[in-house]
């Protein structure tokens, strides 16, 4: 009795130190990070509204706008001062203002895109890299993933104590080095998901800062 005792305190002990697999491509640790983010997978679901204000360089007006998302029918409905539209799938309807075609389509995928990361990086046709490699940035050891997408490289910065994603930077020209890099701080829980809060923005080939976005709240929208 007293080594069958022994062997299942072994067992839970063992079972809770070490995890099942520790990630080794680049796939694996993408999966770590969204079980991190969105451990209950909501965000194909999501139904939310954001309420986000940013802070420019001086010398440009800060602005304060909303968009909401309705992933499960890919609706995006954008709100900024005299501005009001709505995209679903590919279709734009414009309840407010003037907006085209092609630039509403280009706010729905950079808003979606990035409040979406990393759950985004699952899309399909996204080829994310097996080589994993590790860069120290601002003083933190980080794992590194590279997705190559058509006209940027991006790279994606996970914290490999809790699989965090805390930066990502994306070259335009990578051999110039010419692309920015994006910091993320504090954290935003909606539903279980943890959504970074604040967005710090720089180019990469300066020291130059571009902005920061900063997520006031997020609303259900059921």
């Amino acid at each position: 009795m007293r080594l069958l005792t022994y062997l299942a305190v072994f067992a839970l002990l063992t079972s809770c130190s070490f995890p099942v697999s520790f990630p080794t491509t680049g796939k694996e640790w993408i999966e770590a990070s969204i079980r991190y983010h969105d451990p209950n997978g909501k965000w194909n679901s999501l139904r939310a509204g954001f309420l986000v204000e940013d802070s420019l360089p001086p010398g440009r007006d800060s602005r304060s706008y909303t968009f909401s998302l309705d992933n499960s029918k890919s609706q995006f409905i954008y709100r900024f001062k005299d501005l009001e539209f709505e995209v679903i799938g590919d279709s734009l309807h414009v309840q407010k203002g003037e907006v085209d075609k092609e630039r509403a389509l280009r706010l729905r995928n950079y808003y979606t895109f990035l409040w979406g990361l990393p759950m985004k990086l699952m899309d399909p046709g996204t080829v994310i890299e097996d080589s994993v490699r590790e860069e120290i940035l601002q003083g933190k050891t980080y794992q590194v993933v590279r997705v190559p997408y058509e006209k940027d490289i991006w790279y994606f910065y996970l914290n490999p104590e809790n699989y965090r994603m805390e930066a990502y930077k994306f070259y335009q020209d990578e051999p110039q080095g010419k692309g920015e890099i994006i910091y993320l701080e504090g954290e935003y829980d909606f539903s279980g998901m943890k959504i970074p809060k604040n967005r710090t923005w720089y180019r990469t080939e300066k020291p130059e800062f571009l902005g920061t976005d900063m997520l006031k709240s997020v609303d259900s929208t059921d």
